[in-house]
Formats: C-alpha cells, sequence, structure tokens
C-alpha cells in the first residue's frame, strides 16, 4: 500500500476524496490528513507518507510552500497539486517546485484521482528499484573492492585510499583490525543443501554480519569464498588498545552467537594483532588466516587470536625410523589392533604438544607416504586405497579437527589392511577359507582356535579344517604360527622390543614353543634372526 496524506483546508473535499475511490482495491490508503501546510508539516513523521494531495489556496501555509518544503527536505515524496482556480501562476510554481501533477478541483473525478495516484505509485516504484539496483551495485563492489584488498591484488595505499572515499566505506586513517571466519562443516553443508540453500546460507550469514556491525560501530565485511568471510575494523582516532580488543571480542562474541541461534550454524573466527597502515592489510589478513588452522586442534565454534605466545609452539615434530618401521610392521600383519594404538599414540603427542599446522600436514604426509610405499611394494594400486579420485594430500586437507584427521588415516591404514590380506587371500580360496585367513589376520595375537573360527564364520570345525587345507595346503594351526612367526620376524626387524615381548605380541604364550616353531618354519632360531636384523642395520 502506498500512504497518502490529503492537506485541504476545505471538510467537504476531504470527505469527497476519501469516498471517490476504494483506496484500498487500488493499492492507496489515507494515513492522515491535515488543514493546512504547517499542519501537513507537523504529521509527515508521524505517518510517513509515500504521496502528498495538496491543495494549493490554504491559510498558515498554502500548497506551494508546502510543495517546496517537501522538495527540499522530502524529496522521495511525490506531491500531486489541487486548485480550484484555472490560474497558469499556481500550475507553474507547483510543477517548478517539484509537483507530480496539477488537477483542478472542479474537474477532478474517480478517473483522474485513480490515474494521477497511478502515476505517483509507479514513479515510487521505478526510483525504490533504481536505488535498490544501485544499491547492490555499490554492495557488489564494496564486497569485491574489501577481497581483493585483503587478498593482495590492490597494494598501492593512494589506490585504496581512493576506492576507500568512491565506495563510501567507513575505513578512515588509525588503528584497524582484521578478523578472518571460517564457517564449520561447510563440506557436510555442500553435500546436504542444494546450491540456492547454500546461497540463500551465505546471504542470511552476511545480512546478519552487516547487521550487528552496523549496530556496533566501523567496519565492513565480505566473504571471500564460500566458506570464510573477513571483517576489517576501524577504529580511527581511538588508541586504547584495551578498548579496541574488547569492541573486536564483543562484536565477534554476538555474531557467532547469531549465527548459532539463527541460522543453527557455527564459525571458528581469528582476530589479527592492530595496525596502522591499510597497505599493509594483505599481510595482516593472511596471518590472521593462518590462525585458523588452529581449528584441526582446538575444534569447531572456536574464537583465537594473535598473541605471542611463551616457548611458542614445539617448532618440528615427525616420525621417526622407528615409528615408520612399527607401522609398516603391524599393516603388513594385518595386525589393526596395534595400527590404532600407533596412529592414537602419535596424534595424542600432536595434541599434547600442541603441534603447529605445519608440522601435523608434514606428519599426516608421512603417514601417507607409509601406505603409498607398502601399497606400491605390495603391486597394490595406490587409488585403491583412497575412496576419492581426490590427491591424498588435498583429501585430507578437507578434515577440519584432528579427530577426523585420525580417522581418515585409519580409514586408509584399514583398506590397505583388506587389500594385503584379500591378495594373500586370492581367488583359488573359497569363500570360507577367506573368511578363516581375515579371522586369523585379526586375532592371531590371541589364544584362538579352529573351533572359534568356524563358530565365527558360521561353519562346521571338521569342515573347514578339510576345506582350509585343501585351499592352503597347510593345516590351521600351522597356518596361524606363519602368521605369527611372520609378525615376530617383522617385530625384530623393526622394533627394539626384547624377545620374550616379541613372544607375546606375536600370539605365542610358550617361550619354548616359539623357539621350536620359529626354527622350523624360519630355518633360524629367533636369536640367529634377531642377529641378522642387527647386522643388517
Amino acid at each position: 500500500m502506498f500512504r497518502v496524506l490529503i492537506v485541504d483546508d476545505d471538510f467537504t473535499a476531504r470527505a469527497s476524496y476519501r469516498t471517490m475511490i476504494d483506496w484500498h482495491q487500488s493499492g492507496f490508503e489515507i494515513c492522515g490528513e491535515a488543514t493546512n501546510g504547517q499542519n501537513a508539516v507537523q504529521l509527515l513523521e508521524q505517518e510517513n507518507p509515500d504521496i502528498v494531495i495538496v491543495d494549493m489556496n490554504m491559510p498558515v501555509m498554502d500548497g506551494v510552500a508546502l510543495i517546496g518544503y517537501l522538495a527540499e527536505h522530502y524529496p522521495d515524496i511525490k506531491t500531486i497539486a489541487l486548485s480550484g482556480y484555472d490560474d497558469f501562476a499556481y500550475v507553474k510554481e507547483s510543477l517548478k517546485h517539484g509537483a507530480l501533477d496539477y488537477l483542478l478541483k472542479h474537474k477532478l473525478d474517480a478517473e483522474a484521482l485513480l490515474h494521477v495516484l497511478q502515476l505517483a505509485g509507479d514513479k515510487i516504484s521505478r526510483e525504490h528499484k533504481l536505488k535498490k539496483q544501485i544499491s547492490q551495485s555499490r554492495d557488489i563492489l564494496r564486497h569485491d573492492f574489501i577481497k581483493r584488498l585483503v587478498q593482495g591484488e590492490i597494494g598501492n595505499a593512494a589506490a585504496i585510499r581512493e576506492n576507500i572515499r568512491e565506495l563510501g566505506l567507513p575505513l578512515e586513517a588509525g588503528y584497524l583490525s582484521v578478523v578472518v571466519a571460517a564457517l564449520d562443516d561447510y563440506r557436510l553443508m555442500k553435500q546436504r543443501f542444494t546450491r540456492e540453500e547454500l546461497h540463500h546460507l551465505r546471504a542470511s550469514a552476511a545480512d546478519m554480519v552487516e547487521e550487528i556491525l552496523r549496530d556496533m560501530g566501523n567496519a565492513v565485511m565480505s566473504f571471500v569464498n564460500e566458506e570464510k568471510f573477513v571483517i576489517l575494523f576501524c577504529f580511527g582516532s581511538i588508541r586504547s588498545e584495551l578498548y579496541i580488543y574488547n569492541h573486536v571480542s564483543t562484536t565477534v562474541n554476538r555474531i557467532q552467537a547469531s549465527l548459532q541461534r539463527y541460522l543453527n550454524v557455527t564459525a571458528c573466527f581469528s582476530l589479527g594483532r592492530l595496525f596502522n597502515q591499510i597497505g599493509d592489510i594483505s599481510k595482516f589478513y593472511r596471518s590472521a588466516d593462518e590462525l585458523l588452522n588452529e581449528k584441526i586442534i582446538a575444534g569447531r565454534n572456536r574464537i583465537f587470536r594473535e598473541a605471542a605466545q611463551p616457548g611458542g609452539s614445539p617448532g618440528f615434530f615427525n616420525l621417526d625410523l622407528q615409528d615408520e618401521k612399527q607401522i609398516m610392521a603391524a599393516i603388513k600383519t594385518g595386525n589393526m589392533g596395534q595400527i590404532q594404538d600407533y596412529i592414537e599414540e602419535i596424534f595424542h603427542k600432536i595434541i599434547v604438544l600442541k603441534v603447529n599446522y605445519k608440522s601435523i600436514q608434514m606428519i599426516c604426509g608421512e603417514l601417507i607416504g607409509i601406505a603409498n610405499r607398502i601399497a606400491r611394494e605390495s603391486s597394490i594400486a595406490v587409488k585403491d586405497i583412497y575412496n576419492t579420485k581426490d590427491i591424498p594430500y588435498e583429501e585430507m586437507k578437507k578434515c577440519e579437527t584432528i579427530a577426523e584427521v585420525k580417522h581418515w588415516i585409519l580409514g586408509v591404514y584399514e583398506r590397505l589392511a583388506a587389500l594385503l590380506l584379500a591378495d594373500e587371500s586370492s581367488a583359488r580360496y573359497t569363500e570360507l577359507t577367506r573368511k578363516a585367513i581375515e579371522f586369523i589376520r585379526h586375532n592371531y595375537a590371541k589364544d584362538i582356535s579352529l573351533n572359534q573360527a568356524a563358530e565365527h564364520i558360521g561353519s562346521n570345525s571338521s569342515y573347514l579344517s578339510r576345506i582350509f587345507k585343501d585351499d592352503c595346503g597347510m593345516g590351521f594351526v600351522e597356518y596361524v604360527n606363519h602368521v605369527r612367526v611372520q609378525q615376530a620376524k617383522y617385530l625384530m626387524e623393526s622394533t627394539d622390543i626384547k624377545l620374550k615381548e616379541i613372544v607375546r605380541l606375536a600370539g605365542f604364550n610358550n617361550y619354548t614353543y616359539f623357539f621350536k616353531v620359529f626354527k622350523m618354519i624360519a630355518g633360524v632360531t629367533p636369536l640367529e634372526y634377531k642377529g641378522q636384523c642387527q647386522k643388517a642395520l
């Protein structure tokens, strides 16, 4: 509805206007009436009209004066002049002062009134649309400038200040601060939501952040990619670092809480250090952006602040040769229990030492390298141990927390161990034998028997014994001993574990029996084999 204010000192004329057309049906409503120009001025703020119908000949303040006042103070309001006199001077003055049209009262009817109101409504609609388009274009230019600015595409300080002035950005000289934010679980959102839904979510988030920034003071924001946005704070002449710290923290806390409360999304925020040279903005953005990598240890919905930390991070941490050998031995023997223990230990160390992000990347790169190396040595296609077609290192980077990285690495190792087992349990084996071998590989470190294996896979023990021997060329117990000896060999090759402990880890519960079985299968005693391994080193 367009709101219409009627200004006429003639009560009968006002009553006639009210009944001349069906106002609501036509898309208009009378929001108020005034008896003269001065009375109308008093109603403007209260009634907020879109259109004012003005009689020219009124006491106190006539129509010409009111139209001039509206043109100066309320240029968006459309005015329609009315007069009982066919006087060209009134027409000329009213149009000169901004009246949309001029109608003679004695010729006014429903058709003429509705026609001029629709003209006014159409003009208002066109102007609103144009203003919206201009505003949207300006917003696009602002966001594009902020994005290019923080990414270092505009390095000249003079050019930066000129763009700030032209775009009307509240980034005056003085202390500046950069905040970088990243929506949590965005990769999952892309799987759950349509492109339109994601666009709406980002637009809603941007509207919410900008509303809070308008309320809190001089700051602007822009998305720099699908999931990440930046906020630039400017504090002008304010020099109190405590005030700035509290202001930025309060603002970010409001944004964080609002995103979670109203959009049901969380985000991590990185609060950069203060600086006062606008040309340095990309440098401080990169620094704050890197700080977001702390999310991998700290988790989702966190706020990080750049600050000098006594002692800093441990700097450099990577796997040693012993770690690699132990992991390779566990994978090759299919001992998932040991694999999990080794990985748990590595990632526990990462968390306790608060290892920096670059070191985490190196450690994970080494763990991926171990899997790739074993796959190549075993003639397994490297791509088969990964779930997706993505480059493994890029796939790993999609993990948001250290727990997700650990889970992903374990998944890779589990698939590799399964492929190694499948390679050994070749197509010539029956399904029953393959299941028995899988049971042995996962449980050889325990005290297992043929009956347990048969019960586990749902078979008769006598039948399983016969089929297993036909497929493998050896009995169940003999095969178990071969797997245990193989594990003992790997442990002697790759660790400094004492022999008595190796006996237990390999699944033997009798030291003498271990020596006997080892000598029979390996051709040398365990001590001789361990000595050979030490010489090889």
